[in-house]
């Protein structure tokens, strides 16, 4: 007993309870949190008004254009028509793309059932792979029982739109006859993957680094946000999505979300 109240008596005093400098410094990063918080609402209601601005003359010029084409037709200036209506909308589509930047949506999730879900996102998609000769795959068909996740359907119907149109952009470049886009599902214990795959030209390794990056693109007519915009979708639904390519063998998107019911 004793040698315990020796060892007691001999450790040092420590303050436990904090200072009034550690109360301060805690303070002040609260107050410049706020400051900072206050300062990127601000940034992004300038953004959102400006993106507004811009986009309606934007579509003024397009009806005016529109409306002059036959008349360019006539004189063989068609294709300058078609330049200007091309750059109108790859700008609509930035302004777009920063609006949903600057206010993103509330996400109000629903019960879904994955399944026919993504055969409806097939369906809306068939035309466009058919037009560019390409062929979708699936192993849809062999579910038969629900697999049910809470996520935005009208975020979700974007993310997977967007992935699989850099699938047929990334075939494009191979000038490929026989592109194939396969979706895929795979359960597991807690969640659901989900496999996008195409025979595109794939990338190296430091565009994989870069391509969840804003305003990073590979396309000539790219924005750089739509797959920084999927990914943020993703990861709000405590998702996941990754990239796995290799440069002329193809690219593959795996997207995991939790399942609603765990099996």
């Amino acid at each position: 007993m004793e040698q315990s109240n020796l060892n007691a008596k001999e450790m040092p005093k420590q303050n436990v309870l904090p200072s009034v400098e550690d109360y301060s410094h805690l303070l002040e990063q609260l107050e410049a949190l706020t400051y900072e918080n206050q300062a990127l609402s601000n940034v992004n209601t300038l953004v959102a008004g400006v993106a507004h601005e811009i986009k309606n003359p934007l579509t003024i010029m397009k009806g005016f254009l529109q409306l002059i084409k036959p008349d360019l037709d006539k004189l063989q200036k068609s294709d300058i028509a078609d330049l200007l209506l091309t750059e109108i909308q790859r700008t609509t589509n930035l302004v777009e793309e920063f609006l949903q930047l600057a206010r993103p949506a509330e996400l109000t999730s629903e019960r879904i059932d994955l399944i026919p879900f993504l055969k409806n996102i097939l369906l809306l998609f068939h035309s466009h792979a058919k037009l560019s000769k390409c062929d979708l795959t699936t192993n849809l068909q062999q579910f038969k029982l629900p697999i049910e996740v809470m996520i935005n359907p009208g975020q979700f119907k974007q993310v997977f739109l967007n992935v699989m149109k850099n699938s047929i952009e990334a075939i494009r470049m191979t000038n490929r006859s026989n592109g194939v886009i396969s979706l895929t599902v795979g359960q597991h214990f807690n969640g659901v993957t989900i496999a996008i795959r195409d025979n595109g030209v794939g990338m190296d390794a430091s565009t994989q680094s870069r391509i969840f990056k804003p305003f990073y693109t590979t396309k000539e007519k790219g924005t750089g946000l739509g797959l920084f915009l999927s990914k943020q979708i993703i990861q709000n639904h405590k998702g996941t999505i990754k990239v796995k390519s290799s440069p002329s063998f193809g690219t593959t998107f795996s997207i995991h979300l939790p399942l609603l019911h765990p099996v």
